[in-house]
């Protein structure tokens, strides 16, 4: 059978799901292909040239179109449904950050944001140093999200409670429990976006 770059794909993002980023090989999407090697490596010759494809597929899931008309609003869909994008794939945020590919799947989701933000009044290095804050800020909590850790907040306490931390004790209730990641997230992108900020 004569596989498509479609098809090793879709394969790449099930065998991602299934292993993670760490556990993704060209070897384990042949296996879940049901193929050889070399029908993978027709199409992607290393691991991270599958990585750059995943992610230039990942971001150019991200729907910039029917967009609300107010330009800060428009930046808030298209950095949430960029989020969405990654969250939608085990390590989609780590997978994505590892990657520039520069293609027109990437730069039109750069260019809506940008635009948008000139729209806004923003001035064109400010547009530019936003986007790319907005970019880092989701790219950041959305790796965070997606990787397990255990409960840090024990020895939180206890290295707080040493007295060593005076700022820390003040606010530990609210850095460390209450905020959801979908909560923390809407909260910064809203103080990125705001005309105060």
């Amino acid at each position: 059978m004569r596989w498509t770059l479609d098809d090793v794909i879709e394969a790449a993002f099930t065998t991602l799901d299934a292993e993670g980023l760490d556990g993704l090989t060209l070897r384990g999407v042949a296996r879940t292909l049901g193929s050889h090697l070399n029908s993978v490596s027709w199409y992607v010759k290393t691991k991270q040239t599958l990585i750059e494809t995943m992610a230039d597929h990942i971001v150019g899931s991200v729907d910039v179109t029917h967009l609300p008309d107010a330009p800060i609003e428009r930046v808030r869909t298209v950095v949430t449904r960029y989020r969405d994008a990654m969250l939608a794939h085990r390590d989609g945020g780590r997978l994505v950050a590892g990657t520039f590919s520069g293609t027109g799947k990437t730069l039109r989701v750069a260019d809506t944001i940008v635009g948008a933000l000139l729209d806004a009044g923003h001035r064109e290095a400010d547009a530019a140093r936003l986007c790319w804050s907005a970019v880092y800020f989701t790219l950041g909590l959305t790796q965070e999200q997606q990787t397990p850790s255990d409960d840090p907040r024990g020895s939180f306490h206890e290295l707080v409670a040493t007295g060593s931390y005076p700022a820390l004790a003040l606010v530990g209730e609210h850095l460390m429990v209450g905020d959801s990641y979908d909560e923390r997230f809407h909260y910064g992108l809203s103080r990125l976006l705001s005309p105060e900020a």
